[in-house]
């Protein structure tokens, strides 16, 4: 049964999740046991070692996580963009719930109606072909569109341009990530980071402060692919993590879609081998909507200040200096999400460069 949490419900899920040696797996345990958080906080350590080790419930009882509690806390209270949920609250997804390993807690930042949204993992290479860019931005752009929120797991290449393409759109875009909430990684998403805090919604299962580690970017795949109604692979190579998200997807019966290549491209033969296995293979937004069994939507055409902006007019605010994404939205009273094709544009010819940390500088030709 769901339920809306109170704020000493969230106080005693935050305390056990952040007791040091209490994973998900155990902190699962317990509650299964005693029945939640907080009445697994009011056992004895002989109660408690029913289930745990003396030493786990040891910590358990001093309450050893009250700093990283309050820390959290802060965090929550800092601004209306930041949430937390847990897999008991109504807003947590029912897809998610359904996976083998359901993360227990989630921290979020932005629009949190997104998450019981009709969903799509965009994945690929963080070293994808202009064509790649490309496609990223146009299926993300165009199924975004036609009702589709965009999830993905805010890395530099594919994920990044698949974020863009959502927001772009009517849909808008989740970004899951592995490391803590409040930490922008990789830097060259700076403002992309800022982006999606603000017209999307970004997740993570970590606590505050977890820096990029190895093991926890498979963690973050899982949640993608258990988000969404399925995933589509846009260049990959055979042992790409972006595949690691597929097999996932295609573990939790979700569908698992691939846009092929050439022969002679490397980034093809994760997509080819994905196809050979039998996922569909995709040629058009089409091909994504009868998969998914969905309708396409007529587009409704936003009309933005754009269509009066012309290409110059950016390269003339945008110097060769790196210049802030704000800057140039303020000068030519845009926003980020009406400019952000015309940007990818100029970055995919080679007139810009994304420097990171919310900047993008000309190119000498």
């Amino acid at each position: 049964m769901t339920e809306k949490l109170n704020s000493e419900d969230i106080y005693s899920w935050l305390l056990l999740a952040l007791t040091p040696r209490v994973g998900p797996i155990t902190m699962l345990k317990l509650i299964n046991y005693f029945g939640s958080p907080k009445v697994v906080l009011e056992q004895s350590i002989t109660s408690l070692e029913k289930i745990v080790t003396h030493a786990i419930a040891k910590l358990i009882v001093d309450k050893s996580a009250t700093k990283e509690v309050d820390k959290s806390l802060d965090w929550i209270n800092s601004n209306n963009n930041c949430s937390l949920i847990t897999i008991n609250d109504i807003l947590y997804p029912h897809s998610l719930k359904e996976i083998p390993d359901p993360p227990l807690i989630l921290y979020l930042r932005g629009n949190k109606n997104l998450l019981n949204s009709n969903k799509l993992a965009i994945v690929g290479s963080r070293y994808p072909t202009t064509e790649g860019t490309e496609n990223a931005f146009k299926f993300a752009h165009d199924l975004s569109n036609n009702g589709l929120t965009i999830t993905s797991g805010m890395a530099k290449g594919i994920d990044r341009y698949a974020h863009i393409g959502g927001l772009k759109g009517q849909s808008s875009t989740i970004g899951v990530i592995g490391t803590g909430i409040n930490i922008n990684y990789p830097e060259t998403n700076y403002d992309l980071y800022n982006k999606v805090i603000e017209n999307g919604l970004l997740i993570s299962e970590f606590p505050l402060d977890t820096p990029p580690v190895a093991r926890n970017f498979p963690r973050r795949n899982r949640i993608i692919a258990g988000l969404s109604l399925g995933c589509l692979v846009i260049e990959s190579t055979i042992d790409s993590g972006s595949l690691i998200s597929a097999n996932f997807a295609l573990e939790m019966g979700r569908e698992v879609m691939a846009v092929p290549g050439s022969i002679n491209n490397p980034l093809a033969r994760g997509c080819h081998k994905l196809i050979k296995e039998g996922a569909k293979l995709i040629e058009s937004t089409n091909d994504v909507l009868e998969e998914l069994r969905l309708d396409k939507k007529p587009l409704q055409k936003r009309k933005t200040s754009l269509e009066v902006t012309s290409t110059d007019s950016i390269l003339g605010i945008i110097g060769y200096k790196p210049t802030e994404i704000d800057t140039l939205c303020s000068k030519l009273n845009i926003n980020f999400s009406d400019i952000c094709d015309k940007l990818l544009e100029l970055e995919l010819n080679g007139s810009i460069i994304n420097c990171g940390e919310n900047k993008y500088q000309r190119v000498f030709k």
